[in-house]
């Protein structure tokens, strides 16, 4: 009698990578001492340059890693993105003053690709074993990522603060004078080895499903109201169709508005909108709560009313959100920077449910690493339009924040002119 699989183990596998690789996302606090520790000279961006590099790596890994994952499978690729995340974070902890600016190289580009090669690796995993609950195995997924740093954030500040040198910076003049600096050395080589540990045991846990426990689901637990193809798209094929790139201008353009907002967050509530400095930091940590929340709920939402129509309120609230920064302050502002956070993280797992439903599982690695990327495009396009063209002006930066959650929502009512047309051929 053949024993009879069980997802929960790796499902759990997957999760616990997620959290292990979002954590290179938390940049902004690891950078909080970083130019001081390494002796940079003021003025320095390299510590500002590090978010994008990671970001534009990590869509890169996703491409790359949809292509290893659709060849060699999810547990192959997990492992390659795992080693790689945590040799990048390990390597960090090698460079010194003298080749700090290799952290673009090895933090950045090693860590990041293997990061974004992980995580395409560990949604489809997850998505193969829930196909009757995709929205929900998507967002079970990416939200684990996104919960990386609520969960590591305070970890990496305990590091930071834990291990600390003493440095002489005026023997002479002042007798001796010392400043304390992170010892980010210690820090990354220690995040390094427990990331290359706590990844590869997860990574044991992983599977794919056999043909067996995929026909023993239960039929009733599809919906109607999701549709998906009965063929599977390679790459040239879904490239050539128009739902593929609309999937691809609505996640640049949905990101675009929390991509225009993050950077104001906490300058703008402070100087403009009546916060605190404690109440802006607040309301920029904060926002990771409701953004794991959207990953999850929206998700789960979609799988019940839909992926379109659960997308459209994602772009109604993110417009509502985008009008109202144009003048709340107050306790109301950091509710509504939470609501544009929620319409952030929404988005990540519904992309990942319609791209699967609209062009196949068997070739979903690559082909949501490919509109994956509009996220790249989105993040470099929207933050030189904040910088140079609108010079971080908040009133043209919402206006603008909220035309791209209409133009996303266009984007999907295009999506269902065709989806309307797949249930009648399926029907």
């Amino acid at each position: 009698m053949t024993k009879k699989q069980s997802p929960i183990p790796s499902i759990i596998g997957c999760l616990i990578i997620q959290l292990c690789v979002g954590i290179l996302y938390i940049w902004s606090v690891l950078r909080r001492e970083f130019a001081a520790s390494y002796h940079l000279a003021d003025g320095s961006t390299l510590p500002a340059m590090v978010a994008s590099y990671n970001l534009f790596a990590f869509v890169v890994g996703n491409f790359v890693g949809g292509i290893i994952n659709d060849k060699k499978g999810a547990k192959f690729t997990a492992l390659i993105g795992v080693v790689a995340f945590a040799l990048g974070v390990g390597l960090t902890g090698l460079l010194t003053d003298g080749t700090v600016n290799l952290i673009i190289l090895t933090y950045c580009v090693i860590g990041g690709l293997g990061s974004g090669i992980a995580y395409g690796a560990c949604i489809s995993c997850v998505q193969k074993w829930l196909p009757h609950r995709r929205g929900f195995a998507s967002g079970l997924a990416v939200s684990a990522f996104g919960l990386s740093t609520v969960v590591f954030a305070p970890v990496s500040r305990w590091l930071m603060d834990t291990y600390r040198i003493h440095v002489v910076i005026d023997a002479v003049g002042n007798g001796g004078t010392t400043q304390e600096l992170v010892d980010y050395r210690t820090v990354f080589l220690f995040l390094g080895i427990v990331f290359l540990l706590l990844g590869v045991l997860a990574w044991s846990l992983v599977k794919t499903p056999t043909q067996e426990y995929l026909d023993g689901l239960p039929k009733s637990a599809a919906n109607a109201k999701v549709v998906s193809t009965t063929r599977n798209f390679t790459f040239a094929e879904a490239a050539k169709t128009v739902p593929f790139w609309c999937i691809f201008l609505y996640i640049f353009f949905i990101n675009g508005t929390w991509n225009l907002t993050s950077p104001l967050i906490a300058t703008l509530g402070e100087t403009a909108r009546g916060l605190t400095p404690a109440q802006a930091v607040f309301a920029v940590s904060f926002a990771a709560i409701p953004n794991c929340a959207g990953r999850l709920i929206m998700a789960t939402v979609s799988d019940r009313i839909g992926r379109i129509p659960a997308s459209i309120i994602l772009c109604v609230l993110t417009l509502v959100g985008a009008v109202f920064m144009t003048f709340i302050a107050g306790v109301p502002y950091i509710i509504t920077v939470a609501a544009i956070a929620f319409g952030y993280g929404g988005p990540s797992a519904i992309n990942a449910a319609i791209t699967t439903d609209f062009f196949g599982p068997k070739y979903s690695g690559t082909n949501y690493g490919v509109v994956m990327m509009g996220l790249g495009v989105s993040s470099i396009f929207f933050n030189f339009i904040s910088n140079t063209l609108l010079h971080k002006d908040p009133i043209p930066t919402f206006i603008m924040g909220a035309a791209t959650a209409v133009l996303a929502a266009v984007c999907m009512l295009v999506i269902n002119r065709y989806l309307t047309k797949m249930k009648k051929e399926i029907a």
